[in-house]
């Protein structure tokens, strides 16, 4: 048992998914410290602009999330490979995304009153607050994917720590000490990641990476390539998180879409506990994407029972305590919400497996899996359109759709499957 346990503790796998696990928690109970604070100092109205600014600065998200996952494949590709070239690719993508990130919020800037109108919030000035995370998120976003890529889960892990510790005490300062309310929410999410930013430099003059060779220059061409196979993947699954949240502030009424917004605060514990997972599997699989064995399904094996370990006890005390839950998280004032809890937690499992699932894909440029995420997308939209009436119809329309989804997905990986171990059983690397 206990040659068992060592050998269980050396698995960089588990390590890793133990450091971001520990990491997500202690992220996860202070980033939801923040919100039974705002239910208690902001109007439903208002909670439901915050989680409108929240999908708001996510859809944002895409583009840093695309460009970290680009970053880090191509850190752990060069560090088996050419580790000295790792440094050079740093700073030069982080020089030219800052240049990105500030013509982004000046778009921002421009188009403020669409964008308001858009997604019917009433504060003026809290997307362009909000979005002040841009000057610095690219640099940031460039740094983590170098920790990722070169699998230093620890140090990941507490930075991304810090983005929650980050929230929550702005959230203290503006909203709770100088009742700034709204605006103090947006002046908090802006200034989320600045501490983390600074900590990231640290940590990255740790790694100790190698100087590149004079004259070294990036292959920008490849990047740009893998960028748009990854934008493609990002923007749908960041569709899947936020398109629901709109379309209820599109067509509920604001008391209806601030309930909906307390209920995706307590359904995405399970998403945000199962998403350490694909961080770690990535760039596993990316090391393995030339590899003909069977060796990258039982990492994705390992990663799918990692899931159930991780979200199962958490969707089981959510199905079985949701009075409880809701007055933990959000207050007395949303327990309305509790007969549809255990049926959008079970939403929330589909959307993780759906996230492990395309980040297995990602990691290995299949194309095919996009085609299943495309037509997910298109489910979720005919779906909702068709039943939107109340609460229970909209949570049937998502089950149905991201059931489907992650149905097709690992219906694709058991193909996949099967046809490597025919292809090995005759001894042949190529079908």
């Amino acid at each position: 048992m206990k040659l068992n346990l060592k050998k269980l503790l050396q698995d960089k796998f588990i390590r890793g998914t133990f450091f971001l696990t520990a990491a997500g928690f202690g992220g996860a109970f202070l980033n939801y410290l923040v919100h039974p604070i705002l239910t208690r100092h902001l109007s439903i109205p208002a909670y439901g602009d915050f989680q409108a600014l929240l999908s708001f600065v996510t859809i944002l998200g895409i583009l840093t999330a695309a460009i970290n996952t680009v970053i880090t494949k191509e850190t752990a590709l060069l560090a088996a490979k050419h580790p000295e070239e790792i440094e050079a690719l740093r700073k030069k993508a982080s020089r030219r995304f800052f240049l990105f990130g500030l013509f982004i919020f000046t778009l921002v800037v421009i188009f403020i009153r669409p964008l308001n109108a858009l997604f019917k919030i009433s504060e003026g000035k809290i997307l362009i607050i909000a979005s002040l995370n841009l000057l610095y998120v690219f640099p940031l976003v460039i740094n983590r994917a170098v920790l990722r890529g070169q699998q230093d889960f620890f140090a990941l892990a507490l930075n991304t720590f810090f983005d929650a510790f980050s929230r929550l005490f702005f959230i203290l300062l503006f909203v709770v000490l100088w009742s700034a309310g709204l605006n103090g929410a947006a002046w908090a999410v802006g200034l989320t990641g600045v501490l983390a930013f600074f900590i990231s430099f640290y940590q990255i003059k740790r790694l100790k990476l190698p100087v590149a060779p004079t004259g070294f220059q990036v292959s920008w061409r490849r990047l740009w390539r893998y960028s748009f196979l990854v934008l493609w993947f990002m923007t749908l699954t960041q569709f899947f998180y936020n398109f629901d949240m709109l379309f209820v502030k599109s067509f509920f009424r604001p008391e209806e879409a601030g309930l909906y917004g307390a209920l995706l605060t307590i359904g995405r514990i399970i998403y945000f506990i199962g998403g350490v997972v694909p961080a770690v599997m990535f760039p596993v699989i990316a090391n393995l994407k030339e590899d003909d064995s069977l060796r990258r399904y039982f990492v994705l094996g390992k990663s799918l029972l990692l899931l159930v370990a991780i979200t199962l006890p958490a969707y089981l005390l959510i199905s079985w305590q949701p009075e409880f839950i809701i007055k933990v998280i959000v207050g007395s004032k949303y327990l309305s919400l509790a007969p549809y809890l255990g049926s959008f937690s079970l939403v929330m499992i589909f959307l993780t497996l759906i996230n492990i699932l395309a980040n297995y894909f990602l990691a290995l440029a299949s194309r095919w899996s996009l085609v299943i995420l495309s037509l997910t997308a298109i489910l979720e939209i005919v779906f909702l359109s068709l039943g939107h009436h109340n609460f229970k119809e909209v949570i049937f329309s998502l089950n149905l759709a991201f059931g489907t989804g992650a149905g097709g997905l690992l219906l694709l990986a058991i193909l996949e499957y099967k046809k490597t171990k025919q292809c090995l059983y005759v001894q042949e690397n190529k079908c």
